[in-house]
C-alpha cells in the first residue's frame, strides 16, 4: 500500500501537524487532514533523540526483511508488532514508524520482479541473483535513509550536515465548508520535516537546553533555563517572585548605600569650590557620577525583573565606589583642597 505523509508547520507556536493517508486518493488525503496529530518541536526533538540512540531494532528489522525476501517467492512483512514493541519500550516515535513505513514500501517495490516476473522461466533460473540484487539495494537504502535521519544538525544550530537534496513534494489544499488547510507532502521517513525544522533551528540559533524545572531537553537559544511548558513557566515565575520578595530590601539597601557614597564625594568637591573655580573638572565628575548611577539603576531593574540575587549589584557598586573615590582624590590632589 502506498502511504502519503503530509504536514503543516506552525512556526509561531512551534508545532507541526502531521497526517498519513493510505492509497493516496483525494478522499483519503482529506480524511487524513481532518485527523492530524499535533507535535511540538520539543516533542519531536526528544523523539528524534530516542530514534537515534536505540538502534538495535533496525538491525533486527533488516534481518527480518532479508529472510522474508528469500522465502519461496518472498512474503509480506508486518511491522505492527515491532512498532508496538518500540513504543512500549521507548514511547511512541513517529521517526521510527516513518522509517519502517518507508523501508517496507521500498521492499515491496523492489521485490516485484520476484512476485510478478516478465518471464517466469528466466526469473526462476535467476531467482537467487535477483534476490541478492534486491537485498543489496535494500541494504543501501536502509543505511542511506538512517544516516540522513540520524544527523544531529536538525536540532542543533552548532552542528553541520553534509550536502544532500530532497525533491519537493506536492502542496495539498484540503477545504470544505468547515475547514481550509494547506499542507505539504513529506517523504515517509520525515526527512522533509526534519529539514524544515533544521532550517528554523539554524535561523533562530536554537540548540539543546535542559529545563531547570522538569529537566527535559528543549529547543531554545543557549543558556535558557525554562522550557515551553505552562507548568514550568509558572514554576519559574513563582521562583522569581520568591527571590524578589527575599531580596527586594537588599536591592534597595545596596543602591541607597551607593547613592549616599556618591553624594558624599560630590559634597567634598563642592566644599572645595570645584563647581565655581574648576567647572570643567566638576562637570567631568558629575558626568562620571551620572553614568555610573544610571548603570546601577539599570542593573537593579534587571535583577528585580529576573528574580536574581544582589551579588552582581554589590560587586558593581564596589567597583564604582572605588572609581568615584579615585577620581575625587585625583582632582583634589591636582588642584588642592582650597582655592
Amino acid at each position: 500500500m502506498e502511504t502519503t505523509t503530509i504536514y503543516r508547520i506552525n512556526e509561531k507556536d512551534r508545532t507541526i501537524n502531521i497526517a498519513q493517508s493510505v492509497n493516496d486518493t483525494d478522499e483519503s488525503l482529506h480524511g487524513a487532514v481532518l485527523n492530524t496529530r499535533t507535535f511540538t518541536f520539543d516533542e519531536l526533538m526528544n523523539q528524534h533523540r530516542m530514534f537515534c540512540e536505540h538502534t538495535d531494532p533496525y538491525d533486527a528489522f533488516r534481518d527480518r526483511l532479508n529472510s522474508a525476501l528469500r522465502i519461496d517467492r518472498s512474503i509480506d512483512v508486518s511491522t505492527d508488532d515491532m512498532i508496538a514493541r518500540f513504543a512500549a519500550e521507548y514511547g511512541e516515535n513517529i521517526f521510527f514508524r516513518g522509517y519502517v513505513t518507508s523501508v517496507i514500501e521500498f521492499y515491496d517495490n523492489e521485490r516485484s520482479p520476484i512476485l510478478k516476473p516478465n518471464d517466469a522461466v528466466i526469473a526462476k533460473l535467476n531467482r537467487r541473483k535477483i534476490q541478492d540484487e534486491v537485498a543489496q539495494k535494500l541494504m543501501e537504502y536502509t543505511d542511506t535513509q538512517f544516516t540522513l535521519m540520524s544527523s544531529d544538525a536538525y536540532f542543533n544550530c552548532k552542528a553541520n550536515m553534509e550536502h544532500f537534496m530532497i525533491q519537493p513534494g506536492q502542496t495539498i489544499i484540503a477545504a470544505d465548508e468547515y475547514t481550509y488547510n494547506v499542507f505539504r507532502e513529506s517523504d515517509n521517513c520525515l526527512l522533509t520535516i526534519l529539514a524544515e525544522i533544521g532550517q528554523l533551528v539554524h535561523h533562530n540559533k536554537w540548540t539543546f537546553c535542559e529545563c531547570g524545572f522538569c529537566h527535559k531537553q528543549f529547543l531554545e537559544t543557549e543558556g535558557e533555563a525554562c522550557c515551553h511548558s505552562s507548568e514550568c513557566i509558572e514554576a519559574q515565575k513563582q521562583q522569581k517572585e520568591a527571590i524578589y520578595k527575599e531580596n527586594t530590601k537588599e536591592y534597595s539597601a545596596v543602591k541607597c548605600d551607593y547613592d549616599a557614597f556618591v553624594r558624599r564625594y560630590k559634597k567634598i568637591l563642592v566644599d572645595a569650590g570645584f563647581d565655581k573655580f574648576h567647572p570643567a573638572e566638576f562637570d567631568e565628575f558629575m558626568q562620571a557620577k551620572e553614568e555610573r548611577m544610571n548603570a546601577m539603576a539599570k542593573l537593579k531593574k534587571h535583577l528585580i525583573r529576573n528574580g536574581l540575587p544582589t551579588t552582581e549589584l554589590i560587586e558593581l557598586g564596589a567597583k564604582y565606589k572605588a572609581e568615584i573615590k579615585g577620581l575625587t582624590e585625583e582632582l583634589i590632589d591636582r588642584f588642592g583642597k582650597k582655592n
